[in-house]
């Protein structure tokens, strides 16, 4: 898979698994896949730490997660221990299911944030940003500078404090690293300067029609505002009926918005991606899981994927439709294999 179709379709369907449930089995489950997905895309990249550096982003984050879920939330039934109801917010019972939801939430954290880490060894910069319709090249633009500002400036970092070093300056005391700071602020300043003078002379500064930009920015926000609108109604057991019609109407309009502002944006690209045959089936499983899911859902076919320890912990229901929608994070796996 090196097409950036299938990827984004494998995102989505990751992103609904992980955001829709809080069952720890399927949880974890789904984790486990995602941690072997980007392992063997790590070691075909040559990046020997990136598994353990996932992990222990992981452990950081169910830790700090329980740790605040426990002390700022005294709700449950099993109570491990007290502190004095006179302490200041964390004064009370201190029970064993807040615990447990704290670790969840931190489990959650972290298969989001693998996720991404995926998805960015899987895509190249370049792949990512032309995902971006060409109707938001302000946006594209700004988000090119941003990913690539902060590994020059680690890169030049790097060049002045060897050039320190050369000179005696050892770097062991906070003060020794100020003779890195002006340095590097005057090469950042050159590189900004440099970049908006190339800018410039390019015509990014100039707008040929303010007002499609404009009526673009307003459509965008409705549809989203649209989109949201209908998540919150569904959150609070409206019709389902309300928050599907909220939902089509907003990426109906996102759709427009998407088709027109490309026919007025016309961008040319030396290089174009290619489909082969592993990415077309891919991209046919991933749309076939994804329609599906979206059927199920619709018409309440699916066991319910919530869980929540409250009142007393008991243990969570297990569904073989579940299970196995929590593995489809691994389809990846099948095709990078075959690249």
């Amino acid at each position: 898979m090196t097409h950036s179709l299938p990827w984004i379709l494998w995102l989505v369907i990751t992103l609904t698994g992980l955001l829709t449930t809080r069952n720890p089995i399927y949880l974890l489950l789904s984790f486990i896949i995602l941690l072997a997905t980007g392992t063997l895309l790590a070691r075909k990249r040559g990046k020997s730490q990136w598994t353990v550096a996932n992990l222990r982003f992981l452990l950081t984050m169910i830790l700090l997660s329980s740790l605040i879920n426990t002390l700022f939330t005294h709700t449950g039934g099993t109570v491990l221990f007290r502190f004095p109801e006179d302490w200041l917010l964390i004064g009370g019972d201190i029970t064993l299911e807040s615990l447990i939801f704290g670790m969840i939430n931190g489990l959650v954290i972290g298969s989001l944030y693998i996720t991404f880490n995926i998805l960015n060894l899987a895509l190249s910069v370049k792949q990512i940003i032309r995902l971006i319709p060409s109707i938001f090249q302000p946006l594209a633009l700004t988000i090119t500078i941003a990913l690539t500002f902060f590994p020059s400036i680690q890169k030049r970092a790097e060049e002045i404090k060897e050039a320190q070093m050369i000179r005696g300056n050892q770097m062991k005391r906070i003060s020794d690293w100020l003779p890195l700071l002006m340095p590097l602020l005057v090469t950042s300043l050159e590189n900004a300067f440099l970049l908006s003078e190339s800018m410039s002379s390019r015509g990014f500064h100039s707008q040929k029609n303010p007002i499609s930009y404009t009526f673009t920015l307003v459509s965008t926000i409705g549809a989203t505002f649209s989109i949201f609108s209908g998540w919150i109604l569904r959150l609070y057991d409206y019709p389902k009926l309300i928050s599907i019609l909220l939902y089509a109407f907003g990426g109906l309009l996102l759709l427009i918005t998407g088709i027109a502002g490309n026919r007025r944006s016309k961008i040319t690209h030396f290089k174009q991606e290619q489909l082969r045959k592993s990415d077309i089936s891919a991209t046919i499983v991933m749309g076939t899981i994804l329609g599906f899911w979206i059927i199920f859902q619709l018409f309440d076919l699916l066991p319910p994927f919530s869980y929540s320890p409250y009142p007393i912990l008991s243990i969570p229901p297990l569904h073989m439709a579940a299970l196995i929608f929590s593995m489809t994070p691994a389809v990846p796996i099948l095709f990078i294999k075959n690249d």
